[in-house]
C-alpha cells in the first residue's frame, strides 16, 4: 500500500472476510462462486460508505482469478493485485453522475459484444446508477435483458428507490446495511493499532456516533484528528488524541453545558436555558454544536422516556444525566422541544444567539396537552368546551425562577464497574477468529464473583453464540482469563448464561460441547441428519418430543477458564 493515501482508500478491504458488517452479503457471493452460479447482474443498494463499491471490485477479482475453498480471492495473485492497482483491463467502471446519458449507455452496450481480454469475465461496475436518465435506463435494460456472455454488470446505489422496477427485477438485488457502532469502532482499532495513532477511547465512540453507520466517513474523520492532533511529537513518539480536541474539530458541544441546556428545556425554566446560551455565546462556542449536542441528550432523553433503553449504547455520556432529568417530562413535550430545537434556522447567521433563543422559548412557553385529556377523533365524542389557558402553563413558575433546576451529576461508577471495566479494556482488541471480544464484553452488566465463579449475562442469545465462537479459538480464552486475572487479582471460573436463563443451567467456559459434559444427550442430537448437521457446526436451537410438542435443549456452551 502506499503511504500517501487517505485512509479510505488506503485501508479498503480486499477480501470478503475484510468487508464489515456484511456478513449476509459477502456469504452468499462467497458460495456463489464456489458453486458456480454467479448471476450476470447485481444490484448493490444501501447507505453510503458501507462496503458497495469495494465488494464490487472483491467480486470482480473472485470472479477472474484463483479463489480459495470458502470463494475467497487468493490476495497475490496477478488479477488481485492488477485489480488492486486499478489496471485490470477486464474491469471497467463507470461513475453514473457524470456518463448519464443515453450516448455513453449506448457505448457501453457496443463494448459488452467485445470478449474479456484476459480474464473469464468482463465486470462493469456502474456507481450511483440511479443517476442515469429514463433514456439512458431503457438502452440498459435491453443489455440486462439479454446478456452477452462472460458479461457481469454490477449496479451500486444509495437510492435504488429511483430505479426502475424493469432494471430492478432483473438483477440480483443485496441490500447493505448501515454499519452499527460496534462495527465501525472494531475498524478504527485496527487502523489505529496499523498506523500508530494514540487516543482515548472516547474518541473512537464519538467518531462512531458521528459517521452514523458510514465507515468511510469514519475512517475520514480519524484521519483529520490525526494530522490535527495525532502527529508525532520532539521525542518521536505520537500524541493522544483526546475527547476535548475531538469535540473542537468534530463540532461537538460540551457535555456537560449540553447536559445542562437539555435538563433546562425539560424543566420548562426558560431563564436557565437563556442564561446558558448567552454565556456559551459570549465564551465564543459555536452555538450550532451546542444545540447538536442538546438535541442528542434530548434524543436520549425521548427513548428512555418511551422505554427504548435497548437503542441507547452502553456508557451514553448523556444517559446516566439525561435519565434523572427526563422523569418528571411528558413524552409529547420532549417530542415539542425536539421539534423546536430543530426549526431554529440557524444557518444565516450562526453566531448570533437569537434563533437558539427564540427555538428555547417556543419549546418552553408553549402548553403540553395533558394525556387523555383529548377524545379520539374516531370515537365520536364530543370534546369538552376549551377553557382558558392558565398563565401557569405558558410561563415558568416563581419558584422555577427563583430556583433553577440543576442538572443532576454524573453516577460515579462502581467498584465493580471499574474492575470489569478494566476487563473490557484489555480485550479491546482481541480478536483471533471473527469477533472482537471488548465489543461482546460491553453488551453485558457489570457482573460479582460468587465463590470464585463469575457469570457473563448477555443481552441477547445472538451475542452469546458470538462470544462462544470466539472462545473456540485458545489464543482468545487465554487473553481473557489474563485480563479477568489481572482485573480481580486471582483466577476464576467464567459461566455464561443467556438473557433469561436461571443460574444452575450453565457451566464454566471451556473448548465447547463435548460427550463428557454430564448431560444427556437430547432426541434431536440422536438423529443422523441432526448429528450431520452439528459436525458441520449447527446448533440445537429446539426439539419436538414424541407428542410433538416444542422442547428446550440442554445449553452446551459449558466449560472452564
Amino acid at each position: 500500500m502506499t503511504t500517501n493515501q487517505v485512509f479510505y482508500r488506503k485501508w479498503r478491504p480486499t477480501r470478503f472476510d475484510e468487508v464489515a458488517g456484511q456478513q449476509h452479503v459477502t456469504q452468499t457471493l462467497k458460495r456463489a462462486i464456489t458453486s458456480g452460479r454467479v448471476a450476470h447482474a447485481y444490484l448493490f443498494t444501501g447507505p453510503r460508505g458501507v462496503g458497495k463499491t469495494s465488494t464490487a471490485r472483491i467480486l470482480a477479482k473472485a470472479l477472474n482469478s484463483e479463489v480459495t475453498e470458502d470463494g475467497e480471492p487468493i490476495a497475490d495473485s496477478e488479477v488481485s493485485i492488477a485489480i488492486d492497482e486499478g489496471r485490470y483491463m477486464d474491469l471497467i467502471e463507470i461513475d453514473a453522475a457524470s456518463n448519464r446519458g443515453i450516448d455513453d449507455i449506448r457505448k457501453l452496450r457496443e463494448n459488452v459484444q467485445f470478449r474479456p481480454v484476459s480474464g473469464k469475465y468482463k465486470v462493469y461496475i456502474i456507481d450511483e446508477v440511479h443517476m442515469l436518465t429514463e433514456p439512458a435506463f431503457n438502452a440498459l435494460l435491453k443489455t440486462l435483458e439479454e446478456p452477452p456472455p462472460n458479461i457481469v454488470m454490477i449496479l451500486a446505489t444509495t437510492d435504488a428507490q429511483k430505479l426502475p422496477a424493469t432494471v430492478i427485477s432483473r438483477c440480483q438485488r443485496f441490500d447493505f446495511k448501515r454499519l452499527s457502532n460496534d462495527d465501525v469502532i472494531e475498524r478504527l482499532i485496527e487502523v489505529c493499532e496499523a498506523e500508530g495513532i494514540e487516543a482515548e477511547p472516547g474518541v473512537l465512540e464519538m467518531i462512531a456516533r458521528i459517521a452514523w453507520g458510514s465507515l468511510r466517513d469514519a475512517e475520514n474523520l480519524l484521519e483529520q484528528l490525526f494530522i490535527s492532533y495525532g502527529q508525532a511529537g520532539d521525542d518521536g513518539e505520537p500524541t493522544e488524541i483526546t475527547e476535548d480536541q475531538a469535540r473542537e474539530l468534530l463540532g461537538l458541544g460540551d457535555t456537560a453545558t449540553s447536559t445542562e441546556l437539555a435538563s433546562a428545556l425539560l424543566a420548562k425554566d426558560a431563564g436557565l436555558a437563556l442564561t446558558v446560551i448567552n454565556r456559551e455565546a459570549q465564551r465564543g462556542v459555536d452555538l450550532r454544536a451546542l444545540r447538536s449536542g442538546t438535541v442528542d441528550a434530548l434524543r436520549v432523553a425521548l427513548l428512555l422516556k418511551a422505554g427504548v433503553e435497548d437503542s441507547i449504547s452502553q456508557g451514553s455520556e448523556f444517559a446516566e444525566v439525561m435519565a434523572t432529568a427526563a422523569k418528571p417530562a411528558r413524552l409529547n413535550q420532549i417530542l415539542h422541544i425536539l421539534t423546536s430545537l430543530g426549526q431554529a434556522d440557524m444557518k444565516a447567521n450562526s453566531s448570533s444567539p437569537l434563533p437558539l433563543e427564540l427555538a428555547v422559548l417556543k419549546a418552553t412557553t408553549r402548553p403540553v396537552a395533558a394525556s387523555g385529556s383529548e377524545a379520539p377523533a374516531s370515537s365520536g365524542a364530543v370534546p369538552a368546551r376549551p377553557q382558558a389557558p392558565r398563565q401557569e402553563a405558558y410561563a415558568p413558575s416563581t419558584a422555577q425562577r427563583s430556583e433553577p433546576a440543576q442538572p443532576a451529576p454524573r453516577r460515579e461508577r462502581t467498584p465493580r464497574e471499574e474492575q470489569w471495566g478494566k476487563v473490557v479494556w484489555a480485550m479491546r482488541r482481541t480478536k483471533n477468529r471473527r469477533f472482537v471480544v471488548g465489543s461482546l464484553l460491553r453488551n453485558i452488566e457489570a457482573p460479582e464473583p460468587v465463590d470464585g465463579k463469575i457469570a457473563l449475562r448477555f443481552k441477547s442469545n445472538a451475542l452469546k453464540n458470538n462470544f462462544m465462537e470466539e472462545m473456540q479459538d485458545q489464543r482468545s480464552k487465554d487473553a481473557l482469563k489474563a485480563a479477568i486475572t489481572e482485573a480481580y487479582g486471582s483466577e476464576l471460573d467464567l459461566q455464561v448464561r443467556s438473557p433469561h436463563e436461571t443460574d444452575d443451567r450453565e457451566g464454566p467456559l471451556g473448548n465447547g460441547p463435548s460427550s463428557d459434559t454430564g448431560q444427556p444427550k437430547t432426541a434431536a442430537e440422536g438423529s443422523a441428519m441432526v448429528r450431520a448437521a452439528l459436525a458441520m457446526g449447527a446448533t440445537v436451537i429446539a426439539e419436538e418430543d414424541a407428542d410433538g410438542s416444542e422442547g428446550t435443549p440442554p445449553d452446551t456452551s459449558d466449560t472452564g477458564s
